[in-house]
């Protein structure tokens, strides 16, 4: 097996189809299935199960392969960065896991400051929720990613804390308290963030010995807002979701406060490339000790 088959399989296996993988390779995409037809060939099993209706899948066979895959490939990456670092050059890709909030709210601050830092460094950013970005993480999809807990986590690396708030229509019985506690919502019909947040949400609620009246199960933030606008419906979510100016609700904080600790996690940081390490230092200097509870 050549370095260049295992580049094309783990582009398509990234991609889930064979013309995306070309093009981000610039190669054709006959090159592509005929590269992937020889790994198999030599490996003497099916890496991937091509179905015309629908995206390439990852046999079980491959699901195997691909994690040592990734493992050669960044450490390919290594040797060429410190390769490049000697003649005075930077070069290399580095794959960022986020969920939605910090995709949009820590992420570009960061860019800001590492693009000026390392111009030729390429970030390529997954976006999903926290379950997804736990399983780029383990599987090496991603070499970094963002993750939220109810409290703080050894082996993370700690850049700040959310306030979690609670949303309510204007009109709304509650509007008049100050703070909400979470006894207070339960006999209220409850619209649950399942964009990453409800392993949090239901941690504090079970903290607190309540249980939330769950009428609705949501995604989107931009969806719960407006279904909590026109009453539907009460939830809790981080600060850092809300946009700038939240209209036609209620924004109050909870007694006693509830917050979630934002992170970089890299499982294998033993093993990270120096533009790996270079951007959790800036991720690092930028938020550490802010908004400390």
């Amino acid at each position: 097996m050549t370095l260049v088959q295992l580049q094309i399989f783990s582009q398509v296996a990234e991609q889930g189809s064979f013309t995306k993988a070309a093009q981000t390779l610039n190669i054709s995409q006959s090159a592509v299935s005929h590269a992937i037809a020889e790994l198999e060939a030599e490996l003497g099993g099916m890496l991937l199960i091509r179905d015309k209706r629908q995206p390439v899948l990852i046999s079980d066979f491959g699901k195997r392969v691909l994690e040592p895959v990734r493992i050669i490939l960044n450490g390919i990456a290594h040797i060429e960065q410190e390769a490049a670092a000697i003649k005075g050059l930077e070069t290399g890709t580095i794959r960022v896991g986020s969920f939605p909030s910090a995709a949009a709210r820590l992420f570009p601050k960061i860019m800001s400051v590492f693009e000026q830092l390392h111009p030729h460094i390429h970030i390529v950013l997954f976006e999903g929720t926290d379950e997804e970005v736990a399983e780029w993480l383990r599987t090496r999809v991603v070499d970094v990613g963002f993750v939220a807990h109810s409290s703080p986590e050894n082996g993370m690396i700690h850049l700040t804390q959310d306030k979690m708030v609670a949303v309510l229509p204007k009109s709304h019985e509650l509007k008049e308290k100050p703070r909400i506690s979470l006894s207070d919502l339960e006999s209220h019909p409850f619209i649950m963030s399942t964009g990453g947040c409800k392993p949090l949400i239901q941690d504090f609620f079970q903290q607190s010995q309540c249980t939330p009246c769950i009428k609705f199960e949501v995604r989107d933030i931009g969806t719960i807002l407006n279904m909590v606008r026109e009453g539907l419906g009460i939830t809790i979510i981080p600060e850092l979701s809300l946009p700038d100016t939240p209209s036609g609700v209620l924004v109050k904080d909870l007694q006693p406060s509830m917050w979630r600790y934002l992170n970089l996690s890299c499982p294998f940081i033993n093993e990270a490339t120096p533009a790996i390490q270079s951007f959790i230092a800036v991720a690092q200097s930028l938020f550490h000790g802010e908004h400390s509870p």
